[in-house]
Order: C-alpha cells, then sequence, then structure tokens
C-alpha cells in the first residue's frame, strides 16, 4: 500500500508537466504546432533508448529500492531544473534524466507492487497501476492550470522538486532505519 501511494504522490507533479506540456510549448516557448512535434518526436526518441537500453541492465544490476530511491532522487534535481528553465535546449536538457527517473520510477513501482500481492491477483494490480495514470490525467489539468496561470511554469518544476525531496528523505531514512536494525 506504502508504494502505491508513493506512486500516486510522486506522479502527480510530474504528471501535472506533462498533461500541461502543450500548453507550456505554445505559451511560455512559443512554439508552433511543428516545433512542438519536433520536441514531442525527440522525447519519443529519448524513452525508447532509455528503455530499451536502461532500464534492463539497472533492474539486473541494482535492488529495486536503490532504484527507486535513484528515480525519486532525480526527479527531485529535474524538477528543480525545470523551475529555472528559459528556453527550448535547457528543456531538452531536463527531458533527458527526466524520462530517465520516470521510465525507472514506473518500472520499479509496477514491479514492486505486482510482487506485493499473490499471482492470481497479479492483473488486477496492474490494473491500479494503469489507473494512476487516468487519475493524474484527470486531476492534472485542474492544478497544472491553476499554478501556471497564477505563479507561471516555475511553480510546477517547484513542486515536483518538493514532494519528490519529502518523499526521498522519507524512504532513505525508512532505508536506513531498516539497516540499522539488520546491524543489530
Amino acid at each position: 500500500m506504502r508504494i502505491f501511494l508513493i506512486k500516486i504522490i510522486t506522479g502527480l507533479p510530474s504528471g501535472i508537466f506533462q498533461v500541461m506540456f502543450s500548453i507550456i510549448a505554445m505559451d511560455f516557448f512559443k512554439l508552433e504546432a511543428n516545433e512542438n512535434g519536433y520536441l514531442m518526436a525527440y522525447f519519443g526518441i529519448v524513452q525508447m533508448v532509455v528503455q530499451g537500453g536502461v532500464i534492463g541492465r539497472l533492474t539486473s544490476r541494482f535492488p529495486e529500492r536503490s532504484l527507486l530511491l535513484l528515480s525519486i532522487g532525480v526527479t527531485a534535481g529535474v524538477g528543480l531544473a525545470q523551475a529555472y528553465m528559459q528556453t527550448v535546449f535547457q528543456l531538452c536538457l531536463t527531458v533527458t534524466p527526466w524520462i530517465f527517473s520516470l521510465s525507472v520510477f514506473n518500472v520499479i513501482t509496477d514491479s514492486m507492487l505486482t510482487k506485493s500481492v499473490p499471482s492470481s491477483d497479479t492483473g488486477t494490480m496492474l490494473g491500479l497501476c494503469a489507473s494512476v495514470q487516468s487519475l493524474i490525467r484527470t486531476i492534472g489539468p485542474t492544478i497544472g492550470g491553476f499554478l501556471y496561470m497564477n505563479y507561471g511554469l516555475p511553480s510546477i518544476g517547484l513542486i515536483e522538486f518538493f514532494v519528490n525531496s519529502v518523499v526521498f528523505v522519507y524512504l532513505l531514512h525508512r532505508h536506513l532505519r531498516k539497516t540499522e536494525r539488520q546491524k543489530e
């Protein structure tokens, strides 16, 4: 249950940026439709490379909890970078680690959640994992629109930074406490 809540809590700020991206691209970066399409193609290529060439190697070498911490930490850093980005080039620089962290986060949390239930309930758990994205896409535009119109683009990045930083510290504290208990 804890991992499911973490998936929702840390997924919301990233989801807000995702659902607001078209508006951000046209309003903040002043991109035309074709330029937005090129940017989306770049994002897709980066995602294919990360998911096809990086995630499998990482999951075979490192424990899930470490990868979860890594992905949340990277997302926090990306949120801070997004708060201060001003150009499309800076956006492209932040997107690569952001896609990496989101891809690792989704794979790891889905894996942890499916392992936490009996094999007969794996399909149900995968359905719940997929429903998180639907939830975020339902409430994301309202929250994102409010933040963007009232506080600007930096507010979305700063919320991503703060939320992921708090979750990172919480998980790190739990991990260190668990390690300390094992030593005793």
